[in-house]
């Protein structure tokens, strides 16, 4: 990403003076030195607004609104690697103290993001202000943005990637999920104009909230993977099965466990991803099957250049989750040239011609079309189709198909 010049001309111009709020981004670039997909996707597409339709990053607090500059995603600050190595140690400590002390964090880092060099600016009534990540990560945002909304008279668009909080009560009932929980529902009633990520997330903002939403689907995000260094996960010129996402219980990862451990001479499964508060589930299941951990190699600090390497070392892609907003990493695996095999609840492999999908939570099915693709060539035939037919979509088309609908 970049905040400072432009890399090609601003092309076209919203009707509206146009703010991204980036309070969370902020707050990202602050904490972590790898980006999240929500991160990937919001950076992504507030670069290109910024840079091909003249839009603004903006910090928002109670007090008004300042100009920002947009961070990198790869952050490289000395609090973001400073930040790496006490997560690492904060995962060791029960669930309660690791919320704890994430949530102290997230408030702090959201302060100095409000807090912010440079003078206050005061919006045009009718202008724009997006929000096109995930407030809940920086407190106080979402309240900041219906504010200037009833004070200045500024318009409200907003991205929702998932209604997870509210759909997986099982999962988001701690106090960091209902937060979230809280400042979505206070865009969704301030926003004038809604859009979601996938049609399965439209469906659940009509039926829960009574609110349409617009289609936009995420661009494929490129891995910058000209630097880093390459990751080992695997002797000679082993093919893997990869998985990628933070290890949340949504992911489903035990069954990829429980799959593994009931498989003679299964191959080389590589897990890659953050750690979580809830993943003990996990730990403890592969702590339980030694067999299955043995051929199981987890990666918790892949750079994009990593990461690119895991996909290409990978014959195919695998997402057990039990609930998604979107799955970009089934579309970086396509962007790799690599299929996938998925659950119903990834949006983003709904009527994939490359992926394979099953009903989620249905741990015999998954392993029977594991099983399938790595004894067959169909991973082959299909990366080869891949890398004949598939067409990334572009931040540019999303960019554009966004400012079409705010010039309504």
């Amino acid at each position: 990403m970049v905040s400072g010049s432009a890399q090609y001309p601003v092309v076209g111009a919203l009707r509206a003076t146009t703010y991204v709020a980036i309070n969370d981004l902020l707050v990202y670039g602050s904490a972590i030195t790898r980006p999240t997909g929500i991160q990937r996707v919001a950076s992504g597409l507030a670069e290109e607004l910024m840079l091909r339709y003249g839009a603004e990053c903006v910090s928002v607090s109670a007090a008004g609104m300042k100009k920002v500059r947009l961070p990198a995603t790869n952050s490289s600050s000395v609090v973001a690697r400073l930040a790496e190595p006490v997560l690492r140690v904060l995962s060791h400590l029960p669930r309660s103290l690791q919320e704890r002390a994430r949530s102290m964090a997230r408030t702090l880092l959201s302060l100095r993001a409000q807090r912010s060099n440079g003078a206050f600016i005061k919006p045009e009534s009718g202008s724009w202000i997006l929000v096109l990540g995930a407030p809940w990560i920086a407190p106080g945002m979402a309240d900041a943005v219906r504010l200037l909304k009833e004070r200045d008279g500024v318009r409200v668009a907003l991205l929702i990637h998932d209604l997870l909080p509210t759909t997986s009560q099982r999962w988001f009932a701690d106090a960091q999920g209902q937060a979230a929980k809280r400042d979505v529902e206070t865009l969704i009633t301030a926003a004038d104009t809604i859009f979601t990520v996938s049609a399965e997330v439209a469906a659940e903002l009509r039926t829960l909230y009574g609110r349409e939403g617009t289609l936009l689907t995420p661009a494929d995000p490129e891995l910058n993977a000209h630097t880093g260094q390459n990751v080992t996960v695997s002797s000679g010129a082993e093919r893997t099965v990869l998985s990628v996402g933070t290890f949340h219980p949504r992911k489903n990862l035990v069954a990829l466990v429980n799959i593994w451990d009931a498989w003679e001479d299964a191959p080389r499964l590589v897990l890659a991803g953050r750690r979580h508060p809830q993943d003990g589930e996990f730990f403890a299941a592969l702590a339980a099957r030694p067999r299955a951990a043995e051929r199981i190699t987890l990666i918790h600090t892949a750079d994009d250049a990593q990461l690119a390497e895991l996909y290409r070392a990978s014959r195919f892609l695998v997402m057990p989750s039990l609930a998604e907003g979107w799955g970009l990493p089934v579309r970086e695996a396509l962007l790799a040239g690599r299929p996938a095999i998925t659950t119903d609840a990834v949006p983003a492999a709904t009527n994939s011609p490359f992926a394979r999908v099953v009903p989620a939570g249905d741990e015999t099915a998954l392993s029977a079309v594991i099983h399938e693709w790595w004894s067959g060539d169909a991973p082959e035939h299909l990366s080869d189709e891949i890398q004949r037919t598939f067409v990334p979509r572009t931040w540019k088309d999303v960019a554009g198909e966004l400012a079409a609908r705010l010039t309504i």
